[in-house]
């Protein structure tokens, strides 16, 4: 429409409008309809621009406890705001005295552009936030939750895609599960948890000591939050004091998240707050087996909760999984019984249709590999501790499966290791294991008849593990590990490992299956006899052995 059409239209609209009134009305008409052309051609949808600017942002060393609320209240620099066209800008402006929100609220996290916007960041970032309110104050703790999930889970999982998010489905059960409301995974370990309650209910700060074990060295400290409705605090959860077992606690920054003001300085923390997240799962690094989430085994399925093991045994007759929890019953009773020091414990068991074939282990230890010598020093000792008892001749039991993935560190005392998982543990006369895999394991553990020399293989297998990542091992101990793996003997039947007896050749792969013993008359009958033979060289005296195949 040119001038002369528009002046006329206007002046039948508007029959006391002046000259330069329709000048000024044909100037701003003529912009609207560029910022419409704009809008539907040359507007461009920076979504991914914007997510991959939250990405590249440089990952910063874990700031100290009392630095952390400085971090979060950071503002966003001008490239790292959101951009919203002119209009959407406006339409999240509130002049509600109730919820009042003004373009300062606005310019913490957006800023306006004219032929830009990030909508589909904004709709999966933003919108779900600022546009549901609360419930109720005296609404339901499961009234909250998908307001929680707004505010935290959702802005959490777009800013670390890499993540898994767990929520405790079963916490009104009676469970041992013990897990948080809220938990957020980064490579298995969960740097970011949550706990919470309705408005009105107790104070969901005291779970965070009931429903931890510190299994987070080297950091510092993770990351979480208590909600009471819409009330959510910040925390940063440190390791307990030496002689303690619960964690230090640390209030960071509060938020009330009933105004849509206070919604958007939560997300601003929420996009601060991430970056931290991601350095503490840096200086944690990968755990074996992920918290929270069931790891499903052949026939069984286990689950690492807050501060015991669940095992759940799924093979497809029931009365199998029902042997399975009474074989650990027994064994757990035996181990307190004979006081067999450096084990986990039996918490609870059950063999029902409610529970299913179900045990509770604690304490749940830290899957951590020894990182030097001395390290590798304390773990050793402990489990030849847990040897020496398990082994004595009053009921033995033996391990069979004594493996790195199999010893595991307490939280609370880091000299302290513990062996576990006895799920393949027996007792005389033992039976082969030959759902053991032969190249981590004991040979002897293979054939009918075995005893703990199939334990004191696997001590060595430790130590020689551990030669592999461990720089500057000393080599007595790498070689006193491969001596327990090619010189192992067995107590019962070789009392003093300084008397010679040649029974204890019977505890090679092959020559196991002979008794060995000597002539009546043999000069080694009370010691092996040494000397010289004549050039200064040391020799064994000529020895005769008599080999008797043993009855299967």
């Amino acid at each position: 429409m040119n001038f002369l059409e528009f002046a006329k239209e206007y002046k039948k609209l508007f029959p006391n409008i002046t000259s330069e009134e329709i000048c000024k009305a044909f100037q701003v008409n003529n912009e609207h309809q560029e910022l419409k052309r704009k809008r539907v051609v040359d507007v461009v949808d920076v979504s991914a621009r914007t997510l991959e600017n939250f990405k590249k942002r440089p990952k910063p060393t874990l700031p100290p406890v009392n630095e952390l609320v400085d971090f979060l209240e950071r503002p966003l620099s001008e490239d790292l705001k959101i951009p919203l066209l002119q209009y959407q800008y406006d339409c999240l402006i509130s002049n509600n005295f109730e919820d009042l929100c003004t373009s300062q609220d606005l310019n913490i996290l957006f800023c306006v552009s004219k032929f830009e916007n990030s909508f589909g960041f904004y709709s999966k970032f933003v919108s779900a936030s600022l546009w549901n309110n609360p419930p109720s104050n005296v609404g339901t703790e499961y009234s909250f939750v998908s307001f929680w999930d707004n505010n935290i889970r959702y802005p959490l999982e777009l800013l670390l895609p890499d993540g898994n998010s767990v929520r405790n489905t079963s916490k009104h059960m009676s469970t041992n599960r013990d897990c948080p409301d809220y938990g957020f995974l980064l490579s298995n370990a969960c740097p970011f948890r949550g706990e919470e309650k309705s408005f009105l209910n107790e104070d969901p700060r005291a779970e965070f000591g009931n429903k931890l074990v510190w299994t987070y060295e080297p950091a510092p400290y993770i990351l979480g939050y208590y909600a009471n409705g819409p009330t959510v605090e910040f925390v940063a959860i440190c390791s307990p004091q030496p002689g303690s077992t619960e964690p230090n606690i640390f209030n960071i920054a509060k938020s009330d998240l009933q105004t849509k003001a206070q919604r958007i300085l939560h997300l601003r923390r929420m996009i601060n707050l991430s970056l931290i997240i991601e350095s503490i799962h840096n200086a944690i690094g990968l755990h074996d087996f992920p918290e929270f989430y069931p790891v499903k085994r052949s026939d069984k399925i286990i689950e690492v909760c807050a501060t015991k093991v669940k095992k759940t045994f799924t093979h497809s007759y029931p009365a199998i999984n029902y042997g399975c929890v009474e074989k650990l019953r027994n064994i757990y009773k035996k181990l307190e019984v004979k006081g067999v020091p450096n084990v986990d414990k039996l918490f609870a068991s059950y063999c029902d249709e409610k529970h299913g074939a179900v045990v509770y282990l604690e304490p749940k230890g830290i899957r951590v590999n020894p990182s030097n010598q001395e390290e590798l020093l304390n773990a050793i000792i402990c489990i030849l501790e847990t040897l020496e008892v398990l082994h004595s001749e009053d009921d033995p039991i033996f391990h069979q499966d004594i493996r790195w993935s199999n010893v595991v560190r307490l939280s609370n005392e880091k000299s302290k290791w513990i062996l576990i998982d006895w799920d393949d543990s027996d007792s005389p006369p033992t039976r082969p294991a030959s759902h053991l895999a032969k190249d981590n394991h004991a040979p002897e553990v293979f054939e009918a008849g075995h005893g703990g020399e199939v334990d004191i293989w696997g001590v060595g297998r430790l130590i020689t593990d551990a030669s592999i990542w461990i720089t500057g091992l000393s080599h007595n101990i790498i070689k006193f590990g491969e001596q327990m793996q090619t010189s192992h003997y067995s107590p019962r039947n070789w009392k003093d490992p300084e008397k010679f007896n040649p029974a204890w050749l019977g505890f090679g792969t092959s020559v196991r299956k002979y008794e060995v013993s000597l002539p009546t008359d043999s000069i080694h009958k009370d010691k092996l006899r040494i000397g010289s033979d004549g050039s200064g060289t040391m020799e064994i005296f000529p020895m005769s052995l008599i080999f008797k195949r043993r009855k299967n």
